[in-house]
């Protein structure tokens, strides 16, 4: 059955292996520029497609995967050849997946490489940083399996390969945009604090989410204050003072001190962590669903 799974499928997944060695050749290639340090982070171009390449590939595996069998009513012969419902989904799911994760896997240690370069440069410090996270370490392969059951079970209620595709992209992206919108509270950051700005110690090594003003004592806004709105507490200072250190005067008499919260580059691992969790927790969900539907299909 597993054999039967491959073949069925084939095409797809060596059309998706080829584009995957095309963009191992660009990496290598662009990474191998002597100005790819500053060129690969300023491009966005570049990042966009690799954010985008583990979804993509994933919908275009999966919405295919089941959307196929019903269009050519290959998936009635199976039924009537001894084999479960639950067997023939399971050992799909199990191929398509494996191969979704596997070509995702081995772009890995080459985006950790091809990365290198930004992370090292002036002002670059971790790849914790937005821009860097979603293609360096594993979560990557959490997009890739979350994308690949979010088209299959779509393409098992559409059973529209192309629309099922095209369901599947706007609501791949909203989710994407939401968990990176909740990233920076996935872990309790850290804080670093100064009696004034900018930091007279080490500066915070990680990802900035926020800094201000606040009052002695305090790493967080006084209840009632956002971020934002706790430099209204020296806005006069900013009004009235000519250099930063008379800000800085001001601050400290009315006993306040600079207040930094980041994610340190410590903590990339257990974002990582938690954010691949929390997508294959949804592919799990997604696998219930399509097994729920197949079971209501009628043979």
């Amino acid at each position: 059955m597993t054999w039967v799974a491959w073949r069925v499928q084939r095409l797809q997944f060596l059309v998706a292996a080829g584009v995957v060695v095309v963009v191992l050749l660009w990496l290598v290639a662009s990474g191998l520029d002597g100005h790819a340090g500053w060129s690969q982070y300023w491009n966005s171009a570049d990042v966009y497609v690799l954010y985008a390449l583990p979804g993509l590939l994933g919908l275009a595996l999966g919405a295919s995967l089941i959307a196929f069998e019903v269009d050519r009513g290959t998936n009635r012969v199976a039924w009537t050849q001894s084999i479960t419902r639950a067997r023939w989904l399971g050992r799909k799911l199990l191929v398509g997946a494996t191969v979704s994760a596997g070509l995702v896997a081995v772009l890995i240690p080459l985006l950790d490489w091809w990365t290198g370069a930004m992370r090292s440069g002036p002002g670059i410090v971790s790849n914790i940083v937005p821009k860097l996270f979603g293609i360096t370490g594993f979560v990557a392969v959490g997009y890739v399996l979350f994308a690949f059951l979010l088209g299959v079970t779509l393409g098992t209620l559409i059973r529209r390969p192309g629309w099922a595709f095209a369901a599947g992209v706007p609501i791949f992206a909203g989710v994407r945009l939401l968990v990176d919108g909740l990233r920076s509270t996935l872990v309790s950051p850290a804080f670093a604090v100064s009696p004034a700005q900018p930091f007279s110690g080490p500066q915070p090594n990680g990802w900035v989410l926020n800094s201000a003003y606040l009052p002695i004592g305090r790493t967080t806004p006084a209840p009632g204050q956002t971020w934002a709105s706790s430099w209204d507490r020296v806005g006069s200072c900013f009004d009235q003072a000519q250099s930063q250190a008379g800000v800085d005067r001001c601050a400290a008499v009315a006993h306040l001190h600079y207040v930094v919260e980041y994610q340190p580059e410590s903590h990339f691992w257990m974002l990582q962590g938690v954010e691949a969790a929390i997508y294959v927790g949804l592919t799990l969900i997604l696998a219930a669903v399509t097994v729920v539907a197949i079971r209501r299909w009628r043979a």
